[in-house]
């Protein structure tokens, strides 16, 4: 079982316990969390929890801790957590990951970005949208796939789509693999323009993971912050899984 280390947090919110029923989904109103010294504005019907008081019904498994050392000469660790019935988004995967001791994982360079995605290079760990049926009300989103986390943000106010992006170590953000155009019918089978990042539909797309196309991919795709939410049915989409980066061997058991 790994080992981590447990950090304090300031949530504007009680986080929540299997004896909570999750919050209305319908509320527009906000609350302000701080992850990884970061605060950021979310609905307030988004629920965070860390592994000691996860819900019951939230199901995880934490592969073996990898390392790996960048061409700076800098060793780091890295672990994927599993997530089967995709109920997380981005800012939620984000709180646990600090929780265990480390941040969503940073990509700064070629090397480290094909490490990180040999991590994840399965099926399972990317949700894929599902065949259209015409004269369906949802849109067809042509089985393009959502992948695993990874620690990119776009601050409120960035300019669309591509100005600002972070990441949440705070690591310069130099180094990109975004999803570029291919309509191969293979890889890319989306007839429409998926450069990434695209902020499509102007519906807020400001953090990041694997994916955007038809197949597992080592590039990078902007998503909706409510992608995987934890407590609520209807959702964008789902993540089957996110990354935590940690800068030293993680210690201390967790459950």
């Amino acid at each position: 079982m790994l080992s981590i280390c447990m950090v304090t947090f300031s949530v504007a919110a009680t986080s929540a316990s299997a004896n909570q029923p999750p919050p209305s989904s319908g509320s527009s109103a906000q609350q302000e969390i701080v992850i990884n010294g970061v605060t950021f504005t979310v609905s307030e019907s988004y629920q965070f929890f860390d592994w000691v008081n996860a819900p019951d019904d939230f199901k995880y498994e934490k592969l073996p801790v990898k390392s790996f050392t960048n061409p700076n000469g800098d060793t780091h660790y890295y672990q994927v957590v599993q997530l089967p019935d995709g109920n997380l988004n981005w800012y939620q995967a984000a709180y646990m990951a600090e929780a265990a001791g480390g941040y969503l994982a940073s990509i700064t360079s070629p090397e480290e970005n094909a490490f990180v995605f040999d991590l994840v290079n399965d099926d399972k760990y990317f949700w894929q949208f599902p065949t259209y049926v015409e004269g369906e009300s949802r849109h067809n989103h042509y089985e393009i796939t959502i992948g695993p986390f990874l620690g990119g943000y776009q601050p409120d106010g960035s300019e669309e789509p591509a100005g600002g992006w972070r990441w949440l170590s705070g690591e310069e953000f130099d180094y990109t693999n975004w999803a570029q155009n291919l309509d191969d019918g293979v890889i890319d089978k989306d007839p429409r323009d998926n450069t990434q990042p695209n902020d499509s539909g102007d519906r807020n797309q400001r953090v990041m993971g694997f994916g955007e196309m038809n197949l597992p991919v080592p590039t990078w795709g902007d998503y909706m912050d409510d992608v995987g939410t934890y407590g609520r049915e209807r959702l964008p989409g789902r993540s089957y899984a996110f990354i935590i980066e940690y800068e030293s061997m993680p210690q201390t058991v967790t459950p």
